[in-house]
């Protein structure tokens, strides 16, 4: 499991990442995060711009909307820093950087990738 999110870590982009996250979360009946609604609850967010698509995190809030309470995040930064990060809230389950694999808890992963099958089988096709 380790090689191949280093794969993905290696050979996807930013914006390709962007992309196949979104379609995930369409698939799934998500909607976009939207700060004109008072409930963000199950909702998906992607935020590529701020860093002009330097570095993409995507976040799938399903019980809560805070901060650091997402059922699901993803962030990878391709220039000025290149690493891969797979966590949920709060807490990593996998981390590569340039220097090797940083931190990787096999349950958590084990857990996150199960809960969202659809979207690692395309992300480990890469």
């Amino acid at each position: 499991m380790i090689e191949k999110l280093t794969k993905v870590w290696s050979s996807c982009e930013t914006k390709q990442l962007a992309k196949i996250f979104e379609d995930y979360m369409k698939s799934i009946g998500v909607r976009k995060h939207d700060q004109r609604r008072k409930n963000n609850v199950n909702t998906y967010m992607i935020d590529g711009n701020s860093t002009g698509w330097n570095r993409i995190q995507c976040y799938y809030h399903k019980e809560s909307e805070k901060y650091a309470e997402e059922d699901l995040l993803l962030v990878l930064r391709k220039r000025a820093g290149d690493y891969f990060i797979v966590g949920r809230k709060g807490e990593r389950a996998f981390e590569v950087d340039y220097g090797g694999v940083k931190h990787f808890d096999e349950s958590l992963l084990k857990e996150i990738m199960e809960e969202h099958k659809p979207l690692f089988n395309t992300l480990l096709q890469l």
